[in-house]
């Protein structure tokens, strides 16, 4: 009888990342089947359902809420979870990020005892050094309690990797994130000048440029603030590529900071063509507050446009201050304004080293890399598991 494993994530656009890892899975002889949430107004479905569709995938609706643990929404994925659990005999679950990966490890506790090995990856722990003491205790507490009930961690960054060392489950693993797919950024062919115009920039001008949702956590004001900061302020733009988070104020923020502080800023929304963006940057910036990875900086880096970053989990792994760009305290605008302005005032030669550097840097994200590490993690923990 062939093996079937369930993947639970929160939102189906978050499938975009693990396409890769359905494939591992499928080669190694397991039917692969998916539960998440495909309906919340957070996560479009984008290209997923119809993909998942098409590969012939079962996938299953579970209402989880992303904001939460303990919301009424959630018990009730917690309640589909488990009937999905019953219905269908799993010899493996692979669930990912926090809220979801306590919900399922506690709604497959009674599985484990009968084989299914359950993995979590958690892309960004809740808690960092940065935390406030009381945080960091309880949502630290919670994650060494929830891993008693895993046969794997999988974490993708090296704060995030020692602190699950400190827990309970007998394997952790780190990988490279979910990978950088390099063939994006190679061979660009634009017309930058005009690329740039696209966006309110001139020849003259410095393109400071952000990409991700604008969300409290994704911390975009900290820049406007510190661009507000600058003598010359009006000859940059700070170029945001994301949607805002459902139902926050976030994006409102954003445009009454900058034009209290008379900084030019250009809301790009959703886009498909970073690269080409990316191409068209002087700065790019990730000044989160906390961050698991922040692939988007790591896309940056293969573009060869420095990164000026929070000093935080994720980030650290790729922005080598003086080489890749500089990191930051996220609470500090007079750091990003420094940081920023070193960058953008570099001789040409200075420059011209940090961009191979970037790139450089980059290449050690490939997918490639990540792709095997995933296949190495699944074949031993499901090949060699002594359960």
């Amino acid at each position: 009888m062939k093996k079937k494993a369930l993947i639970v994530v929160n939102l189906a656009g978050f499938l975009h990342f693990l396409w890769n890892d359905i494939a591992t899975l499928q080669e190694m002889g397991y039917e692969v089947s998916v539960a998440m949430n495909e309906n919340s107004a957070a996560g479009p479905n984008l290209i997923e359902i119809p993909k998942l569709e098409e590969m012939g995938i079962a996938h299953y609706q579970v209402e989880f809420d992303t904001k939460s643990p303990v919301s009424t929404q959630n018990i009730q994925a917690y309640k589909q979870l488990k009937l999905i659990l019953k219905t269908n005999k799993y010899d493996l679950i692979h669930c990912h990020t926090p809220i979801v990966g306590i919900l399922t490890r506690m709604a497959a506790r009674k599985y484990r005892k009968t084989g299914t090995i359950v993995i979590y990856t958690t892309h960004g722990f809740t808690f960092t050094d940065k935390s406030s003491k009381k945080n960091w205790i309880v949502y630290f507490t919670a994650e060494k309690l929830m891993s008693r009930f895993c046969d794997a961690i999988i974490t993708i960054n090296h704060e995030d990797y020692n602190n699950a060392k400190k827990m309970h489950c007998p394997k952790v693993y780190i990988i490279p994130s979910v990978g950088l797919d390099s063939n994006r950024f190679a061979n660009l062919r634009i017309n930058r000048d005009e690329y740039r115009a696209s966006f309110g920039v001139e020849p003259k001008d410095h393109m400071v440029l952000s990409v991700g949702e604008l969300s409290s956590r994704k911390n975009q004001k900290i820049i406007i603030e510190a661009l507000g900061m600058l003598d010359r302020k009006e000859q940059y733009v700070f170029v945001i590529c994301g949607r805002a988070v459902v139902n926050s104020t976030v994006e409102e923020e954003l445009k009454e900071t900058a034009s209290r502080l008379g900084v030019r800023i250009f809301l790009a929304g959703h886009r498909l063509d970073i690269p080409e963006i990316n191409a068209c940057a002087d700065v790019a910036v990730i000044p989160s507050v906390r961050e698991g990875f922040g692939m988007t900086g790591v896309e940056a880096l293969a573009s060869g446009v420095p990164v000026v970053g929070s000093d935080v989990q994720g980030i650290r792994e790729y922005v080598i201050p003086g080489k890749t760009g500089y990191l930051c305290d996220p609470y500090d605008a007079h750091q990003f304004a420094d940081a920023i302005e070193k960058i953008v005032n570099l001789p040409s030669e200075e420059r011209a080293k940090m961009v191979i550097a970037c790139k450089e840097k980059a290449k050690e994200f490939d997918v490639s890399k990540s792709i095997a590490a995933m296949k190495n993690i699944y074949q031993e923990v499901l090949c060699h598991d002594g359960k």
